[in-house]
């Protein structure tokens, strides 16, 4: 097995990296302490082609594969320290614009995703609700009714990356009550069409530097050929093509957040004195640096796998979840670990592990629970 990335996908991170550390982790401290949006960075990023990485070139972005772009996130993340602006950007490349390019038909391609790889348009992905969560299909209680050439949605998302700066939205919504996930259809969603509302931002726990609101839609009007893929086979289609990116390349922001932090950390171990010495030298700490290394490692490779198999072209459903799985584990017990090696300036908002802290809660929860993941792993063996 060759376990070496190849030479330009490396060098491309290393790009990827610095214009993090220039651009993104200068101002990420005070952006996350005032929950402030940064239109800048996110016009910088479109310039440098990042928010069009994996969509294709004949529309206008990078066509980066699924490896290159889940090396990218790793090393944007590694630098950025700013979790909340990485999520922004998978969000909008992986779950927002990659269903246009894997599940939509030329127009609706031509469209919309020049759009989207420049940043004129930021996407996002409406399916949780506020009653829905694990139980997306099963639970959805937002409608929608065909009437002439278009759809009428009534319902709301819940928890939206992007919510409150996002001009295009894939939405999910019931259109044959009753069928459970074959019952379900995709609909591209503008924030332009009349019905369409967004709640106010939410104040939240961690990933504060982006943004996230519920969506409403009162008798929303969508022209019938915004439908995304077939009447009822949005949900099937959009996930199987899109959930296997999504927990292959947004985690990866995780393992690059926890390659920034332990570079921070022994760096604060080997200028922090106790006991006459620097607390590098004390066995305890050592010990936090080896588990936390190995956990970043075994992330990676997981990961890597993931991505390849993407990118032959077959599906990944239990390698994904696997690597979402053990990496977001992973991240938790290491923003535990590295914190303890702060002490109590792991309480101090000026240092970023306080930050990575919270920032890690998100990601056992997001792209499908621990308990979820656990649960796909299983059904393969039954």
């Amino acid at each position: 097995m060759n376990f070496a990335l190849p030479e330009d996908v490396v060098e491309f991170g290393a790009q990827v990296k610095q214009f993090a550390v220039d651009h993104v982790q200068p101002s990420s401290e005070e952006r996350d302490s005032t929950e402030t949006w940064s239109d800048d960075i996110w016009r910088k990023m479109g310039d440098m082609g990042l928010l069009g990485l994996c969509l294709p070139e004949e529309y206008g972005g990078q066509g980066a594969d699924c490896l290159t772009t889940t090396y990218a996130t790793e090393k944007f993340a590694e630098g950025a320290q700013d979790g909340g602006l990485a999520l922004a950007w998978g969000a909008h490349t992986i779950i927002g614009s990659m269903p246009i390019v894997l599940c939509g038909n030329e127009e609706q391609k031509r469209r919309y995703v020049p759009k989207l790889a420049t940043g004129e348009f930021t996407a996002g992905l409406g399916l949780p609700e506020p009653g829905s969560g694990s139980d997306a299909a099963g639970s959805m209680a937002t409608r929608a009714e065909k009437k002439g050439d278009r759809y009428i949605l009534n319902g709301s998302k819940m928890f939206i990356t992007n919510g409150p700066i996002g001009d295009v939205f894939i939405v999910m919504a019931v259109t044959d009550p009753g069928k459970g996930p074959m019952g379900i259809s995709a609909f591209i969603v503008e924030k332009e069409f009349k019905g369409f509302g967004t709640g106010k931002k939410l104040k939240k726990m961690g990933m504060r530097t982006s943004t996230t609101s519920e969506l409403f839609f009162e008798d929303m009007e969508v022209p019938a050929e915004n439908m995304l893929s077939k009447e009822h086979s949005g949900f099937l289609r959009i996930g199987r093509a899109t959930l296997e990116w999504e927990r292959t390349v947004l985690v990866a922001a995780g393992v690059g957040g926890m390659q920034g932090m332990l570079e921070d950390s022994i760096r604060y171990a080997k200028d922090r004195e106790q006991f006459g010495e620097p607390i590098i030298n004390f066995q305890a700490i050592q010990d936090k640096i080896a588990r936390v290394r190995m956990k970043i490692d075994a992330s990676r490779l997981l990961l890597y796998m993931s991505a390849m198999k993407k990118d032959k072209g077959e599906a990944a459903p239990v390698e994904s979840s696997i690597a979402k799985l053990h990496s977001t584990d992973a991240l938790m017990e290491a923003a535990y670990e590295l914190g303890q090696i702060h002490g109590g300036y792991c309480f101090v908002h000026e240092y970023p592990v306080e930050r990575f802290y919270r920032d890690s809660r998100l990601s056992t929860l997001g792209g499908g629970t621990s308990e979820v993941m656990r649960s796909i792993i299983a059904a393969n063996y039954k």
